[in-house]
């Protein structure tokens, strides 16, 4: 299995290099293209939220041959990252 640096969310170049295309993923999971480029891009604010976004990024992870627990802690340190942000420019 691929694993990643948890400061790099670069999981589009694990597909890549794996050479498995976004439609042949969407194929074997049932997720729409558009909600694996948004994982790709790291643009969790257009996916459902919650324990969607941790179901999508596992299968997402077991599609690529990643680490689904890596994966699942860089989401959640991404997405506790952007809540911070979210929550300063609030004040």
């Amino acid at each position: 299995m691929a694993t990643l640096p948890l400061n790099n969310w670069s999981v589009a170049s694990i597909r890549q290099t794996s050479g498995i295309s976004l439609e042949e993923i969407a194929r074997n999971t049932k997720l729409k293209v558009t909600t694996l480029k948004a994982i790709e891009d790291a643009n969790f604010d257009v996916l459902p939220g919650g324990i969607y976004n941790i179901s999508y990024i596992r299968q997402y992870a077991r599609a690529i041959g990643a680490d689904e627990g890596a994966l699942v802690k860089m989401y959640r340190a991404l997405s506790q990252d952007d809540n911070q942000s979210q929550a300063e420019d609030r004040r």
